[in-house]
């Protein structure tokens, strides 16, 4: 739309100085050439359409967004996954992370101040394990110490997303459970469970029919921000532009 602006206007410009030349009289060549013309002598018009473009991007992004997530509820909020904060709170956040993933752990101490501050909001963490074995591993053992420790989940969530470095083997998970107060050999005995798979096969699919290929995202009310946030004052920008009913795309 905002092309065929721009070539009006520089038709325009020509019927104007020069009215003998019709606009029916002009090549392709013709109109190729007014346009860069048009356009060299005014590129702000570049930025604008630039502008526009991400404006209406965003936007189709927004609405495809919130009928996803619509025709998703069920999975994503009905499904046994850890969660902190308010259970009845009027704004519910989700989270797919993996372990291994660094951006993951840059927002999580911004997550952790904002939790701290705002109680009016329910924390769901999607385990997303998708970067290597041992995120797979770390992500299985932290749903198995949900099912038999729950008391120690946070903990060894904790220890998990701020180890330094990725993780490099499963005596690494074991060694930072033991850390947090887990019983390993509870681990061992829940680790095999049907429903972790169940969990872990879930998230992936509903990841994949939300568009969520890389972590992390976050699910905030009824958008989806991609990406971790730039710092906490982005992030409660984000909260804050949901509870108004403000698309953060």
């Amino acid at each position: 739309m905002t092309i065929k602006n721009a070539l009006f206007c520089a038709l325009a410009g020509v019927t104007l100085l020069a009215a003998p030349v019709h606009a029916s009289e002009l090549t392709k060549s013709d109109v190729e050439q007014i346009v860069r013309n048009y356009l060299v002598k005014n590129p702000e018009i570049l930025v604008e359409m630039s502008n526009a473009l991400r404006a209406k991007q965003e936007s189709q992004q927004a609405e495809s967004d919130k009928a996803l997530l619509k025709a998703h509820s069920k999975q994503l909020y009905a499904n046994s996954d850890p969660e902190m904060g308010n259970p009845k709170a009027s704004l519910t956040v989700v989270e797919f992370f993996d372990y291994n993933c660094g951006y993951c752990k840059r927002a999580h101490p911004l997550v952790k101040q904002l939790m701290a501050e705002d109680k009016d909001i329910r924390y769901i963490y999607k385990q997303f394990p998708i970067l290597s074995e041992s995120s797979y591993f770390a992500a299985r053992a932290a749903l198995a110490v949900q099912l038999g420790q729950p008391d120690k989940y946070q903990a060894f969530h904790e220890k998990l997303y701020t180890h330094q470095g990725p993780l490099s083997d499963e005596a690494q998970v074991k060694q930072l459970a033991l850390a947090a107060g887990v019983d390993w050999s509870k681990v061992e005995a829940k680790i095999k469970d049907g429903s972790i798979d169940q969990n872990l096969g879930t998230n992936r699919a509903l990841a994949e029919a939300l568009g969520i290929s890389g972590t992390p995202a976050f699910i905030i009310g009824d958008q989806i921000l991609r990406g971790a946030p730039r710092d906490l004052a982005s992030l409660k920008g984000f909260i804050k532009d949901v509870r108004a009913g403000k698309s953060i795309q």
